[in-house]
């Protein structure tokens, strides 16, 4: 595995967290056209050295322009493994340009090795490989269909983003409650923590919810309120999907 070395193509949010976690195993070669970040210099080549020397190349531009640097650079991708991490370019469209293709679907929370990557590819032994290169850094789930991976994009790779905001929430609340903010925030992560743990290691919601909810007491005054908030939430991840789809019939006609 050590002896794999990588490329990647765009170097904007998630493609420097992918760079920054797999840096710490392989060889790397990055590449953007507005330049890599301060941080990850050091990897810095331009694109016939990375498409030359990389084994692996995540393609991790914006879904627009997927298919032009597929195009642009598709005559030196040999028998290399070509891994897209856009959300909505269907295999098909990578099929025009390469037979050796994956989808991978990150989470921003591989930072902090807690990753969620949805994987889709042409050949098992690609997805075994993929598995091996993400386990280390969260959960790792193979899928067989673009349909699938749309939906991790709608869900496990949007998440953060809606867990995020709902995490701001909970902490102004505590705010307003009386909580400094610095403590608000400790707490509010805390309890998003813990409670994340809880369900990971067995427990249901439903249970955890039963646990802390007595007969007219805080907690059940809270969750009237909480519990109006479900419909949105259904929405947005609904939101997300149909996205997903829209750019898909729209940058893979």
């Amino acid at each position: 595995m050590e002896e794999i070395r990588i490329g990647i193509v765009g170097v904007g949010k998630m493609g420097s967290t992918i760079a920054k976690i797999l840096s710490e195993k392989f060889p790397l070669f990055l590449y953007d056209t507005a330049g890599v970040p301060e941080e990850l210099k050091r990897f810095e080549v331009n694109i016939e050295d990375l498409t030359k020397k990389s084994d692996i190349i995540f393609i991790a531009v914006k879904p627009k322009d997927v298919l032009d640097v597929l195009s642009d650079i598709s005559t030196a991708f040999g028998k290399k493994l070509i891994v897209s991490i856009a959300a909505g370019i269907k295999s098909d469209a990578l099929k025009r340009f390469t037979k050796r293709w994956a989808r991978v679907m990150p989470n921003i929370c591989a930072e902090e090795k807690e990753g969620i990557f949805a994987i889709l590819t042409e050949y098992e032994e690609d997805s075994i490989l993929l598995r091996e290169i993400f386990s280390d850094y969260g959960k790792v789930f193979v899928v067989k269909s673009d349909e699938e991976i749309d939906i991790f994009t709608a869900t496990a790779a949007s998440g953060p983003g809606y867990i995020s905001d709902i995490f701001e929430s909970f902490e102004d609340a505590f705010v307003k409650a009386g909580l400094p903010r610095n403590i608000a925030k400790v707490v509010s992560a805390q309890i998003f923590l813990g409670t994340a743990k809880m369900i990971l290691n067995g427990k249901s919601p439903y249970d955890i919810k039963s646990s802390v909810m007595t007969p007219s007491g805080t907690t059940a005054e809270g969750l009237s309120e909480i519990i109006l908030t479900k419909p949105f939430i259904f929405r947005s991840v609904e939101k997300a999907l149909e996205k997903c789809k829209q750019i898909s019939s729209y940058y893979t006609k």
